[in-house]
């Protein structure tokens, strides 16, 4: 069986076990993540000092893996099946949410500033190349203007892929980031399996 009629057979049998979009949404049409959590303390970090103000990794990226499955234009609800829920666990969870992500928030925005000046520097350099490049081609010797424009041609595809891709992917994370900040959060009672 070729490889293309294979990968077919395999996608309509894929479509036949999904269970509709592989989320579902509460009344406000926000898509809701299930976070069951027996011991409220499994939630944070256990270097927690008196008190949860920080996520433990595991749910960060349990949370960052479920909301991926979700498109972007859903906003969310992540529901956390906690013993005695009440709202001071809510607001903690809350807290600590905001905190884990606006740091990650933070991170991409230094990396997107960053990102901007290298490749405004790098297309710059590119241009510099090129311009080069072209005034000299009749001057210089063949050699030297081959990797004048070998130059040209690096600079101005790193710039471009920095400034148009790379800026686009970080842009994405930091929707993904902001999704997950502001999140509207429930606990409610753990329910045993």
């Amino acid at each position: 069986m070729p490889n293309g009629s294979r990968i077919k057979s395999l996608k309509n049998k894929l479509k036949e076990i999904e269970d509709g979009d592989g989320f579902v949404c509460d009344e406000q049409g926000r898509a809701i993540i299930n976070v069951g959590a027996e011991n409220y303390d499994d939630i944070f970090s256990p270097y927690c000092y008196k008190g949860g103000d920080t996520l433990s990794s595991s749910l960060v990226e349990y949370l960052k893996q479920k909301s991926n499955v979700i498109p972007l234009e859903y906003d969310l609800t992540i529901k956390f099946h906690i013993k005695d829920a009440n709202d001071t666990k809510r607001k903690e969870i809350q807290s600590a949410l905001k905190e884990n992500f606006q740091s990650a928030i933070y991170g991409v925005d230094q990396r997107l500033h960053r990102t901007m000046i290298f490749s405004l520097w790098f297309i710059l350099l590119g241009i510099i190349f090129a311009a080069t490049y072209i005034l000299t081609y009749n001057i210089w010797h063949i050699a030297i203007t081959y990797i004048i424009d070998l130059l040209a041609w690096v600079f101005l595809w790193e710039g471009i892929d920095a400034f148009y891709l790379d800026r686009r992917m970080m842009k994405l994370d930091k929707i993904k980031a902001l999704r997950l900040a502001t999140a509207n959060i429930e606990t409610v009672e753990f329910e045993p399996y």
